[in-house]
């Protein structure tokens, strides 16, 4: 078992509780509620219900966390956490540590162009070359797969980068107005490789800057990287 999936295990809630910690555990003979499918002790919980109709592991991956309903569990005055909200910390403790053991190892370059390591959803997503991928624009998708990362992996490619058609393609990123900065970053890939690419993202953010910065097309945004490229 790798050290993923011991994590995982140690997961007992949905919520965020820890059955360990529970005083209602040995006094009720209660297996928790992702043991018993979302019907511990006191009976169905909406919280469980929640997760299991959104066929999430626990709170802390589903992209409402954390919800008006999480929050009224963990915060009421009579059954709530000691201290308050304090299943909700440990949903993003939980979570945190996911992303973090997913990411070991792993080229952060995704097919598509965007730089995991510089996304504003690396606290989210482990990256789509992971086991534990959380893309929202993936999320769209009925089967969770991200079109440039499943055209990439049907063409045996390491990414969209490596593809002769890129230039004209309109698949997944590439056919949003408002995702631009991928097809340019995979375009800059294309042409300088994935070492200058990190280099560039290190530089911006070294200037207290984020790709795109000002940049508002898809020419915009290629310009910003090679500018960057030659200072």
């Amino acid at each position: 078992m790798t050290k993923f999936e011991e994590l995982r295990k140690k997961i007992d809630t949905y919520c965020g509780l820890s059955c360990e910690d529970c005083e209602y555990r040995e006094k009720t003979g209660c297996k928790g509620c992702i043991a018993t499918k979302g019907r511990p002790f006191h009976g169905e919980c909406a919280v469980a219900s929640c997760a299991i109709e959104k066929k999430r592991g626990f709170c802390g991956e589903c992209e409402s966390f954390p919800c008006e309903l999480l929050q009224s569990y963990s915060n009421d005055e009579t059954h709530g956490d000691t201290p308050k909200g304090m299943r909700i910390e440990r949903c993003k403790e939980l979570k945190a540590a996911l992303v973090q053991e997913a990411r070991k190892g792993v080229d952060p370059i995704s097919p598509c162009g965007h730089h995991c390591d510089h996304c504003f959803l690396g606290q989210w997503c482990g990256g789509c070359r992971s086991v534990y991928p959380h893309c929202s624009f993936a999320g769209l998708f009925e089967d969770g797969v991200c079109p440039n990362v499943s055209c990439s992996r049907e063409r045996g490619l390491e990414g969209c980068f490596a593809c002769e058609e890129l230039s004209e393609c309109k698949k997944g990123y590439y056919g949003a107005d408002d995702f631009y900065t991928a097809k340019a970053a995979a375009l800059f890939l294309q042409k300088h490789g994935k070492e200058a690419y990190s280099k560039v993202h290190r530089l911006l953010e070294e200037r207290g800057e984020k790709y795109p910065g000002n940049a508002k097309s898809l020419e915009g945004a290629l310009a910003l990287l090679e500018a960057c490229l030659k200072e």
